[in-house]
């Protein structure tokens, strides 16, 4: 694979990974398990630099995707919509792509 390919191909499982139309899990045994992100981190910034990457080479729709994800999930200062869970001692009964608290109901984050 070339550095182009792979820089590619880091883009495009990181946004299906942020957008949940793949898990991490299928990234990594899928042979192609490179990202443009690092999971659970300051994923707005990545976010930022993915609709660079793709308005950059004519992906609009996917740039509309990731613009409506920030949207839905971030204020516009950048901080998170969503509610993180604040319990002591978190309980999960399910691990999914977001993994919730089963106490609380809200996103526990890493």
């Amino acid at each position: 694979m070339t550095r182009q390919q792979m820089i590619h191909v880091g883009m495009i499982n990181s946004f299906n990974v942020i957008t949940g139309a793949a898990t991490i899990e299928q990234v990594i045994n899928s042979g192609v398990n490179v990202l443009a992100h690092v999971p659970e981190d300051d994923e707005l910034e990545y976010i930022g630099l993915m609709i660079y990457y793709f308005s950059e080479n004519e992906m609009f729709e996917h740039c509309g995707i990731l613009k409506k994800y920030m949207d839905d999930n971030y204020f516009k200062d950048g901080s998170r919509k969503v509610k993180e869970c604040e319990c002591e001692y978190p309980e999960i009964k399910e691990y999914v792509t977001k993994t919730i608290c089963s106490k609380c109901n809200k996103r526990l984050f890493r």
